[in-house]
């Protein structure tokens, strides 16, 4: 009922705007045959129609625009008091409007919705989804690409399918490693899924790794430290990949700045961003400025900004991490030097 009156409008408005100008043309200019002045005033309606149809398009595509946004606004603040669910639910109504430039980190929040809420069966579908899309319009080595395959993968080890998650964390290591180098968040993420997934872990290997790249009190390097020789059981069900029970453990724990910090390592290995964002900024929060731990979380909010690519605000961040860890250890400490070295490599012309 809306389009046909819609379409008896727009009919109504060339008529109007026809009728007009050929009355104009007739005014004005003699000796025009009845015909000319016809075809002119259906090329200038026709004008007039197109330009029509173009401005209510825009303002149609922007109504949209501002109703996706209102509603990933809204999900994330529901997300933030916990209420995971009417998250799910408005960010699933985002993703029906289309999405358009926030597809991605609306999928990405719909799907750490499902895992907060256990429904790990539909996070995978979404990943999936968010995996096929990427792959389609950009090809498999194009970094969204690269990110919801670990985002499937993940959500694929949480929801119990071991076999698969590996074969997935396999591949998308080949290409980091071949694309983006032993450093950037998206290998750590593919080599801990392989790591956790292998029957016979060797963490301590991953752990000497990262010390290498990353300082000894990175929170890559702490964790994978630590799960060469678990001493608590959040810990060693990560170490194994259960991520689900080291969420469930991590969560109950999560009141002091390194039980926020082990948490925000699991959520961030299951993909949760904003959760593990949440958990990072917690813990500054309760620590002190140049307390280890609080710089263990200044350090993992960075990773989540560079797996977000948030790269402006890394460098920011990681040049402030610098600086503090200088001011506790001094300029020549190794993990001042560490600390330099990571935010030289982010800020290495590509």
């Amino acid at each position: 009922m809306r389009r046909r009156r819609d379409g008896v409008l727009t009919v109504l408005v060339a008529l109007v705007a026809g009728g007009t100008i050929a009355c104009l043309v007739a005014a004005l200019v003699d000796g025009l045959g009845p015909w000319v002045l016809a075809v002119v005033a259906l090329l200038a309606a026709g004008v007039a129609w197109l330009k029509w149809r173009e401005v209510r398009a825009r303002r149609a595509e922007r109504r949209t625009e501002d109703a996706v946004h209102d509603l990933y606004t809204d999900a994330l603040d529901r997300a933030g008091r916990g209420d995971h669910a009417g998250a799910a639910t408005r960010l699933a109504s985002a993703l029906r409007r289309g999405g358009g430039d926030l597809t991605a980190e609306l999928q990405q929040c719909l799907a750490a919705a499902h895992l907060a809420l256990g429904e790990t069966g539909q996070a995978v579908a979404v990943w999936r989804e968010a995996y096929e899309l990427n792959q389609r319009e950009q090809g498999d080595d194009a970094p969204p690409t690269i990110a919801a395959a670990n985002g499937l993968a993940a959500a694929l080890l949480t929801h119990g399918d071991r076999a698969a998650a590996a074969a997935r964390y396999r591949d998308t290591l080949e290409r980091c490693r071949r694309l983006l180098g032993d450093a950037d968040p998206e290998t750590v993420a593919a080599l801990n899924g392989v790591t956790r997934t292998d029957p016979t872990p060797r963490h301590d290997t991953v752990a000497a790794l990262y010390e290498d790249l990353f300082g000894a009190s990175h929170p890559d390097a702490r964790i994978a430290r630590r799960q060469s020789a678990p001493q608590d059981p959040a810990t060693a069900h990560l170490a194994t990949g259960d991520l689900r029970a080291a969420r469930t453990l991590s969560e109950q724990a999560a009141t002091t700045p390194p039980a926020l910090n082990d948490l925000a390592m699991v959520l961030r290995e299951q993909r949760d961003l904003m959760g593990a964002y949440r958990a990072y900024e917690r813990a500054t929060e309760l620590s002190d400025p140049l307390d280890p731990h609080h710089l263990t979380a200044l350090a993992g909010l960075t990773r989540i900004m560079l797996l977000q690519g948030d790269e402006t605000n890394a460098t920011a961040a990681l040049t402030d991490l610098a600086e503090a860890y200088a001011t506790r250890y001094g300029p020549h400490h190794p993990e001042t030097t560490a600390a330099r070295r990571n935010l030289a490599r982010l800020t290495r012309p590509a």
